[in-house]
């Protein structure tokens, strides 16, 4: 007796199993292809914004003025400067700036350290962030007299 029922079933008809397959193809391209286009987007951002350290001079134990250079495509802002001395484990401490470096121009960025006070003699490494999410690092040795 049930399996008279079984056999009296029916399932959905093809034309509407196929129309629902096409539509769910169709969502999941669509998803995907607007989460690609957003990480090309992003990554495209940060890839023509490109800085670089030329140089860091030391004004006394808690400021610095770092020379960055736009080597970029596009015209970076820069955000911020950390500085940790150069050794494993060692804590990164922020200093807040705004500068905007033009296409092939370099730029002073002063800096106000709260924390280190800078030692002489001694290696730091200095990154600054632009904001788009791009970073650049460079190692610097405090002079034997700040």
């Amino acid at each position: 007796m049930n399996l008279l029922k079984l056999q009296k079933r029916k399932g959905i008809s093809p034309l509407i199993a196929t129309l629902l397959l096409i539509a769910i193809a169709v969502a999941a391209s669509v998803l995907t292809y607007s989460w690609v286009m957003s990480m090309i987007g992003s990554q495209s951002g940060q890839a023509q914004t490109q800085v670089r350290i030329d140089s860091v001079t030391y004004t006394d134990e808690n400021t610095v003025t770092v020379a960055i250079r736009n080597t970029g495509s596009i015209d970076a802002t820069v955000e911020s400067v950390w500085v940790r001395p150069n050794t494993a484990g060692s804590t990164w401490y922020k200093a807040e700036v705004s500068v905007t470096a033009q296409v092939g121009k370099a730029v002073d960025a002063t800096c106000a350290l709260i924390d280190p006070d800078l030692i002489v003699n001694t290696s730091y490494v200095f990154r600054v962030t632009t904001t788009t999410g791009f970073y650049y690092e460079f190692i610097s040795t405090t002079p034997a007299t700040l």
